[in-house]
């Protein structure tokens, strides 16, 4: 279960994405000039049968945590406030309502934490091209006791001339020493 709302939230907008990817097609196919709105996501609601588990799925996460958005912004639109007519009144609207959406996500799923099946976004503040998180070369210097960035690369799945994982493993790999040091 995620902890924290903010954590929440972007996994939450990482699945979205992800149903994203999975549903427009079929939506593209079905009505190729205006495929992504609420009644047409909502039209793939009751199909499991024919979509298979993994798109009805996808379609009712979209259901759950992107119909709403669709529907405020035709809704501010309507209201005559939009991008092009009111950006700001728009941008105000939207936050407020993104701001109140969220809050009450999280506490359904703080709630019903299976009602959404969520993953915590996994950030690489270490190295974005080797995927490699802080987290990660903790565990990885904590496991294996290895106080070399050459002899942890291998168990980091990262390459020595790396000259970024280098750096931040390097500069990790001498603070666990301090530290160590201290205890000690």
């Amino acid at each position: 279960m995620i902890k924290r709302e903010r954590a929440f939230i972007e996994a939450a907008v990482a699945a979205v994405e992800e149903a994203k990817d999975l549903v427009l097609p079929v939506l593209m196919v079905e009505t190729p000039n205006d495929p992504w709105t609420p009644e047409r996501i909502r039209s793939l609601q009751g199909r499991r049968e024919e979509l298979g588990d993994l798109m009805a799925d996808a379609v009712e996460l979209l259901v759950d945590l992107e119909v709403p958005f669709l529907e405020e912004e035709a809704r501010l639109a309507n209201g005559g406030v939009d991008l092009a007519s009111d950006l700001q009144g728009f941008e105000v609207a939207m936050v407020d309502f993104e701001r109140g959406f969220w809050e009450a996500r999280f506490a359904e799923y703080q709630a019903n934490p299976e009602r959404w099946p969520l993953r915590e976004v996994e950030h690489f503040d270490v190295c974005e091209d080797h995927q490699l998180s802080s987290a990660r070369v903790r565990q990885a210097i904590e496991e294996h006791g290895i106080t070399s960035f050459e002899d942890l690369a291998p168990h980091l799945g990262t390459d020595v001339s790396c000259s970024t994982c280098h750096t931040a493993v390097t500069k990790m790999l001498l603070h666990e020493l301090k530290r160590s040091k201290q205890a000690n």
